[in-house]
């Protein structure tokens, strides 16, 4: 099935969402059968949906207003989700990092590199009290902030 096109297709297309057909498009409409198609179909689907544009029902102000708080609550959640994810991560990474430093001789066994490695790693007592510290703190924080409302 081979399809006619006409140049001026996508003109009566932009004439139809207008909702204006000028005289000299009208005559050209008459003559062409392709156009004459788009016409009887794109003006259906048109009607169709200007009609339900104006049947639509629309929610009333409580409604409206339930709906974008209760957005804005999900929204919320998803970004305090994303914290904590982003810290139990953390909280993850740290805890292999001290299976490592503690135990990293050990695991290395035959890995001269790894050991090596693992023994020139040199923290402070401060920093590592604080690596901890956040270690702990940033999944509760992050429970505290779901769990808020």
């Amino acid at each position: 099935m081979n399809r006619q096109v006409c140049e001026r297709e996508q003109e009566l297309l932009d004439s139809l969402g207008r909702g204006f057909i000028g005289a000299e498009l009208e005559s050209h409409v008459v003559t062409c059968d392709p156009c004459r198609e788009l016409q009887l179909v794109a003006g259906a689907l048109l009607d169709d949906r200007a009609h339900a544009m104006v049947e639509a029902p629309v929610p009333s102000a409580g409604t409206m207003w339930f709906r974008m708080r209760l957005r804005h609550r999900r929204d919320a959640a998803a970004a305090a989700r994303a914290s904590l994810a982003i810290g139990q991560a953390t909280t993850v990474a740290i805890a292999i990092g001290l299976i490592v430093w503690f135990f990293g001789g050990q695991l290395a066994g035959e890995f001269r590199e790894l050991r090596t490695a693992v023994a020139t790693i040199r923290v402070s007592t401060a920093v590592m009290i604080a690596l901890a510290t956040w270690a702990v703190v940033a999944p509760i924080a992050g429970w505290v902030a779901i769990r808020q409302k």
